[in-house]
């Protein structure tokens, strides 16, 4: 056996010497793209509070349908290979395909080895990415413009800076790393110089500054524990914008037991800047200061997916008003496998912006009904 071994190798390396090498050999080849994405379309019924949509008068009242049709659409390019020494390169670029909002929304370059990864582009953060939240699925996510695309956000409200559980999610051009895991942690972290998409410096310092730098980095477990699939996660962000500095943190952790998963997030918010007379920030109206919790179950069983999910988020905004502006949302999500690629999807959704104030142009809440079709290709 060995001896036919070394005859064969002989025989390859004698061809090689003989006739050249092969041009695959003499020159890597270029890196094939290739397209995916995916296209959903949702039908649903929402009403707001009916207090709220008379809130004004004459010309300025305003109401809202109460029937809708909405899109989300992307295309995905991308590709991947292999440098002569064993660098794994990808290219990932995607694009919003919508009539109600298109553009560039990721466009990053990935370089892997023994280090991990290192991203360079329009990303996602290393803290967004590695967080571990609580389960929901449907028609609609938890935070975001999800909720208000069908049930209003009042305008002024305080929590409509932060809508999501965390901080460091904006996918701004960054530089990102990224660890292998080892013993099931893995660690990571990026560093965003501006969220604003320019080339040019970016001002995010002294009392003008209108831009913001981030810094965040996590930590994140996966494994076993008996038969049970168990994460956890701890994220940190540092946003450098003058005034409106802040520090935030995010911790969560999930499991999963046979058919059913059970998770819970929270995060806090704290202001870090300081006002034009030297002053901290944190405390007074224009303070970023902010609180989340987020607690979910889901169930799942062959192409069937359910899950109930509780959000809350609450911010100061009012200096010396009792109590803070709050935002609460119950989700019911359902996804049915339909075939290879093709989802339902459905979610009956509760909404609840409360101020602190108690203005009534700044309170609403609704319910959605909603459902449509999924498709990734």
């Amino acid at each position: 056996m060995k001896k036919s071994l070394y005859l064969t190798s002989a025989l390859v390396a004698a061809s090689i010497l003989a006739l050249g090498a092969t041009p695959s050999m003499a020159k890597g080849k270029k890196m094939k793209m290739k397209v995916s994405g995916s296209y959903e379309a949702l039908v649903g019924y929402a009403k707001s509070a009916s207090g709220w949509n008379k809130t004004g008068t004459g010309t300025a009242r305003t109401s809202h349908n109460e029937i809708d049709v909405k899109t989300d659409s992307e295309i995905h390019v991308s590709g991947s290979t292999k440098t002569d020494s064993g660098l794994a390169v990808a290219v990932k670029i995607e694009l919003e395909t919508d009539q109600t909002g298109g553009g560039i929304d990721h466009s990053y370059v990935t370089v892997g080895g023994g280090f991990g990864s290192i991203a360079l582009g329009s990303t996602a953060a290393a803290a967004a990415i590695m967080a571990v939240q609580a389960p929901n699925t449907g028609a609609l996510g938890i935070a975001g413009g999800d909720t208000n695309g069908w049930i209003p956000m009042p305008t002024g409200h305080a929590t409509g800076v932060n809508q999501g559980m965390g901080y460091g999610g904006h996918d701004g051009a960054k530089v990102r790393w990224t660890s292998k895991a080892f013993s099931g942690f893995s660690v990571g972290g990026s560093y965003t110089p501006s969220w604003t998409n320019s080339n040019d410096m970016p001002a995010n310092g002294g009392n003008l500054g209108s831009e913001k730098s981030t810094v965040d980095m996590g930590i994140k477990y996966s494994g076993k524990m008996g038969k049970n699939a168990v994460k956890a996660s701890a994220t940190y962000w540092s946003a450098d914008a003058g005034v409106n500095s802040l520090d935030a943190y995010h911790i969560g952790v999930s499991t999963t037991m046979g058919s059913i998963t059970i998770g819970a997030s929270m995060d806090e918010i704290s202001s870090d800047g300081d006002g034009a007379n030297g002053a901290p920030v944190s405390g007074t109206a224009t303070s970023l200061d902010a609180e989340g919790v987020n607690v979910g179950a889901s169930w799942a069983q062959g192409g069937t997916t359910l899950s109930l999910n509780y959000y809350n988020k609450q911010m100061e905004l009012a200096t010396g008003t009792l109590g803070e502006d709050s935002m609460t949302k119950w989700t019911l999500g359902a996804k049915y496998a339909m075939g290879p690629g093709v989802d339902f999807v459905g979610t009956v959704q509760n909404a609840k912006w409360s101020d602190e104030t108690g203005t009534a142009t700044l309170n609403n809440k609704g319910t959605i009904i909603v459902g449509g079709i999924s498709v990734g290709f």
